[in-house]
């Protein structure tokens, strides 16, 4: 794993994490200023989301970039849709805890009125 892409997964992992305390103290003492704070955060945690697939899908395409040699036939494809499949991991882990977060922020904003 590339430096960049442990940068990514840092990244998104902060973010995500952040979100999803966002939403844990929304659900527990809803505020305006908690529920503006989400929005962002959520924003860059989409952001870091496709940002960490796209780099992930950058590392697949430089390996089949290589000489034919390197891989031999069918395996080559195998391998291509195995490194594609771990490069859309971190848009599916990010999304799902945005999902989390904005399920307890709805909890949250019921109380907040």
């Amino acid at each position: 794993m590339s430096l960049l892409a442990i940068a990514h997964i840092i990244v998104l992992l902060a973010l995500a994490v952040w979100s999803v305390g966002l939403g844990v103290s929304m659900a527990i003492r809803p505020s305006q200023r908690h529920y503006e704070m989400l929005r962002p955060t959520s924003w860059g945690t989409v952001f870091a989301s496709f940002s960490a697939v796209l780099s992930g899908l950058c590392n697949v395409t430089v390996r089949l970039a290589e000489p034919p040699s390197s891989f031999p036939g069918a395996e080559a494809v195998g391998r291509a849709w195995a490194g594609v499949s771990e490069a859309l991991v971190p848009g599916m882990f990010g999304l799902g805890l945005l999902a989390v977060a904005w399920g307890l922020a709805a909890l949250g904003l019921r109380r907040l009125d």
